[in-house]
């Protein structure tokens, strides 16, 4: 069935609003087949779904709270503008999903692929990706996220990872970003345990002990203003002593990567860092 006709099949008869009551009550639902659906301002809560199957769906602007999606599929959907907070999504995909401008807040989202998912002005907070694979990101914000045996698979544009003052800790786990294609790539107070960058120059990585990198890199450097740089990133509140650090090289002001690298293989030599 082609795609208009699975969209315009939901426009006559009680079958819409059957569906539309039991996303939003719970329970079972009348198919799993619910691609195409028009949706947008849903509210639900509270409950499950497992096997639906919500290709092309349009769900902008809803609001679902302690939802559990399970083996769903999304692809092609649009969720723009949506909040999703507390529930989970598991073992379902994603692929060219329509995320613009979407929140998502203290939830899982596990196994989840986001292949080529439009995910510009994307936010999450307090929320932990296990086994996820994410697409090329442009204005997207991470907070007191964690992240689990995950893949970045494109370039990274305007997007914040940040984990200053995160309790429980903001986390990279086993973590693999394929592209060194960085614009102002931040990632600020995450902890960093087996985390995979490009090989080259492309990126500055402080795996761990940001502060004290910072602090050595700069005495070492005689440039104002990498100085000032190395100061404000390193003493704002909420930076933990163990706390990685990461950057696109082209994005520091002057000598700043070679410094930070220097001051790592200083530290490294004395025993301080690893």
């Amino acid at each position: 069935m082609a795609r208009r006709e699975l969209i315009d099949r939901w426009r006559t008869g009680e079958a819409r609003s059957a569906v539309l009551a039991r996303l939003a009550e719970g329970g079972s639902l009348p198919t799993l087949d619910l691609r195409g659906l028009p949706a947008a301002g849903l509210e639900s809560q509270n409950a499950e779904f497992s096997g639906a199957d919500l290709q092309w769906a349009t769900l902008a602007e809803a609001r679902i709270e302690g939802v559990r999606w399970e083996k769903c599929r999304f692809d092609g959907a649009d969720l723009a503008d949506a909040v999703l907070t507390g529930g989970a999504v598991t073992g379902s995909t994603m692929v060219r999903t329509i995320l613009r401008d979407t929140l998502i807040a203290g939830t899982v989202w596990e196994s989840v692929d986001l292949t080529g998912a439009k995910m510009n002005h994307f936010k999450a907070e307090r929320t932990t990706f296990r086994q996820c694979t994410f697409p090329a990101l442009r204005k997207v914000d991470f907070t007191a996220c964690v992240f689990e045996e995950c893949r970045f698979t494109g370039g990274l544009d305007e997007v914040r990872f940040l984990g200053r003052g995160a309790d429980p800790a903001a986390a990279l786990r086993r973590v693999t970003f394929k592209s060194g294609a960085f614009r102002y790539a931040e990632f600020d107070g995450m902890e960093f345990d087996q985390v995979t960058f490009p090989a080259g120059d492309a990126v500055v990585v402080v795996p761990g002990r940001f502060r004290a990198v910072a602090q050595r890199a700069g005495e070492l450097s005689d440039d104002p203003a990498v100085r000032r740089f190395l100061s404000h990133e390193s003493l704002r509140p909420g930076l933990s002593e163990s706390a990685g650090w990461a950057a696109g090289t082209a994005d520091l002001p002057g000598a700043t990567a070679e410094v930070l690298r220097e001051a790592q293989a200083q530290l490294r030599a004395e025993g301080v860092v690893s």
